[in-house]
């Protein structure tokens, strides 16, 4: 059983370190094949949030000894920090490139008040999840870039047939979403949900829980309903007060 877990735990790494390497080499040939300010706006946004979790991989030596004394709270927050840290990151690039429609609002305090309920509920729900069941840092990974499948993929397409986009009945954009965007999406949620793993790793392992592992690890999930609601409603507002 140990022999097992252990192969199951490589071949998800290989296939997170793959799928992310393909993620990053399509963004690249896009920059190149069309210059546009968007695809920059990408491909730096998605590298500097990657970037963003390896240096608190680096430096966690310095900040982690502080975090453990209240790990299940600090690691929440830390998760929540992180996530308004990698939108302040994509609005930045994407003002710094002039692109348009990359974040979620070009007004930071609006992309905020869009976006954070569901990184809240999210981060919330994981890392509680994650006391329970220790998955790998591959797993990890794996299941950050399935809560963004969720939300940036499926949900930001349901809000945007209010606002005259039917992309989401476009089966081309199925077929990049799940080959090529979902890869992407592993560095982006990075910091928000492994960082919390290294913080709530530091308290001594949990019994085995009666519930499955993955259906735990699908939880946060379930906060898409009301985040969908949530966002169809805030974005008629701001589009009855002229600020979408």
């Amino acid at each position: 059983m140990e022999d097992k877990r252990v192969a199951r735990t490589r071949w998800v790494r290989w296939l997170v370190t793959a799928g992310t390497l393909w993620g990053f080499l399509f963004l690249i040939a896009a920059c190149l094949s069309d210059r546009t300010p968007e695809n920059f706006t990408l491909l730096f946004s998605i590298l500097s949030s990657g970037a963003y979790t390896v240096l608190l991989f680096i430096s966690r030596d310095f900040w982690l000894p502080a975090l453990v004394r209240n790990p299940l709270r600090n690691a929440t927050l830390l998760g929540i920090l992180n996530a308004a840290v990698v939108e302040t990151i994509f609005l930045s690039f994407e003002k710094l490139f002039g692109a348009v429609g990359v974040a979620a609002h070009p007004n930071l305090f609006l992309d905020l008040l869009i976006t954070m309920p569901w990184y809240i509920l999210m981060v919330h729900t994981f890392v509680r999840v994650y006391q329970r069941h220790r998955f790998s840092s591959a797993t990890v990974l794996l299941l950050g870039a399935i809560y963004e499948l969720g939300a940036d993929g499926i949900v930001s397409q349901i809000v945007g047939i209010f606002l005259g986009d039917s992309q989401i009945f476009d089966p081309g954009y199925w077929v990049l979403l799940v080959l090529i965007a979902f890869w992407q999406f592993i560095p982006v949620y990075s910091s928000l949900v492994l960082p919390p793993t290294w913080v709530i790793d530091s308290t001594p392992p949990p019994r085995k829980p009666p519930t499955h592992a993955w259906r735990d690890a699908l939880r946060p999930m379930l906060w898409l309903v009301p985040f969908t609601v949530y966002v169809t409603l805030l974005i008629v507002l701001l589009w009855a007060l002229s600020l979408v």
